[in-house]
């Protein structure tokens, strides 16, 4: 795509304006009071809510204490995206704030190791985090680790995903429609850790000059990453890993340009893609894993611009593997009209694969929702609209606590799980 629409993203202020990024413009002309209409059980309230400083893009919670949420900031004057890392008690007492040269995405837990963080940047660059709690729980400390370039600066890094089965693996998505998995522990180098130049020469580590970076840029492009072959046509904006047989070494994607694709984990290759079983972009993924749907191992639940989850089969013509080729049809395919633009899912940490599905879905700009996944059918069982107007885009879960943000409101909010 031109140059030019690379330079807005959805969290831009104005955004939802402007066709090159396709965002939500999928009212079809309904008004606001039109969209709460729909949803025909009573609203649940939050139990607490706080104004936040900057526009918040994504949030996780840590050991049912902490709200840690990445913001993300215009500046219209130079057209410059700057964020930080906000810290919260469970009463949303502000605690901590970082500043980064570049907004925040995307930010994500290691499932392996919750004191390791993980924040995606405006900047193409991708930035680890090590978190120190006291023994009660009751104070954190957020340390910068390293700050990788991932991509070029120019290019905003939409999505992050850490692999449910592999502890070194990342994967990235981006503007420009690339994506890529960055190895943080093996090689030469471990990013987990501090890298203290001394211990290197200087060709090992390549230090680059980024424009308004206030701390060392590693460059890693084209080094501790796995460059895939396909590229999305305009924007990619999400990624997840396959996780069970036979699909454990596949990783999904999903751009703008309506397109869902399953690549090769070890060779690169694209397996297989799709662009017509979404009528806008597809913007989240979410496949199969013991904890979710457990007895679907080849199953994809999916979120789009078209305001429409979906469930659907890979299994195709072989029991055993993805049928390969271009726009082959996937079966059993459901779906179920949201009412807003899917942005992201949050799985349920209470699910046991069975019974309970359950995913929190940022609905964009219709609030957040809690929908069982029951058997290839979606089932709301809550959802909550007021202080998120335009727009959610960041929610996680608790085993007591549900955590949502909203964009332009500048909103941060609690409310409870769902039994």
């Amino acid at each position: 795509m031109a140059q030019q629409s690379l330079q807005k993203h959805p969290h831009d202020e104005d955004a939802e304006y402007d066709s090159n990024i396709g965002i939500a413009y999928h009212l079809r002309g309904a008004t606001k009071l039109e969209v709460k209409s729909f949803c025909r059980m009573e609203e649940t309230a939050a139990d607490k809510r706080v104004t936040t400083r900057l526009p918040p893009c994504c949030l996780c919670i840590l050991r049912e204490k902490f709200i840690i949420v990445g913001t993300y900031l215009l500046h219209k004057d130079s057209g410059n995206r700057t964020g930080s890392i906000e810290v919260y008690d469970k009463e949303l007492n502000l605690l901590s704030s970082i500043k980064t040269y570049g907004a925040i995405l995307d930010l994500k837990l290691n499932p392996f190791d919750d004191t390791l963080l993980a924040t995606a940047h405006s900047t193409g660059n991708m930035i680890l985090w090590t978190i120190s709690v006291d023994d009660d729980n009751s104070s954190i400390d957020i340390k910068l680790l390293n700050n990788l370039q991932v991509f070029d600066p120019t290019c905003l890094i939409t999505s992050l995903q850490f692999s449910p089965l592999l502890d070194n693996l990342v994967l990235l998505t981006t503007t420009n429609g690339d994506f890529a998995t960055v190895d943080i522990i093996h090689g030469e180098i471990c990013f987990i850790e501090e890298v203290e130049p001394s211990y290197f020469d200087s060709s090992t580590i390549n230090y680059i000059e980024v424009p308004n970076a206030d701390i060392k840029v590693i460059n890693v492009q084209n080094d501790h990453e796995q460059i895939f072959h396909f590229k999305h046509s305009l924007e990619c904006w999400t990624g997840e890993f396959g996780c069970l047989a036979p699909l454990k070494d596949v990783v999904f994607t999903g751009g703008d340009d309506s397109a869902i694709a399953a690549h090769d984990l070890n060779s690169g290759k694209k397996i297989w893609s799709n662009s017509k079983i979404h009528q806008a972009g597809v913007t989240a993924i979410k496949a199969a894993r013991e904890t979710f749907r457990g007895n679907k191992p080849t199953s994809l639940i999916t979120g789009s611009y078209d305001d429409h989850i979906r469930s659907f089969d890979l299994r195709m013509l072989s029991e055993t593997t993805i049928y390969p080729g271009t726009d082959v049809p996937v079966v059993n395919k459901w779906e179920d009209n949201l009412q807003g633009g899917v942005w992201r899912f949050s799985e349920a940490p209470t699910n046991d694969g069975l019974s309970n599905n359950r995913l929190m879905v940022c609905c964009m700009y219709n609030g957040a929702k809690v929908v069982n996944v029951q058997n290839d059918h979606f089932v709301t069982e809550q959802f909550i609209k007021e202080g998120h107007e335009s727009m959610c885009y960041g929610g996680d879960w608790s085993k007591e606590t549900v955590a949502t943000c909203s964009f332009y409101d500048k909103s941060l909010q609690l409310w409870k799980s769902p039994n």
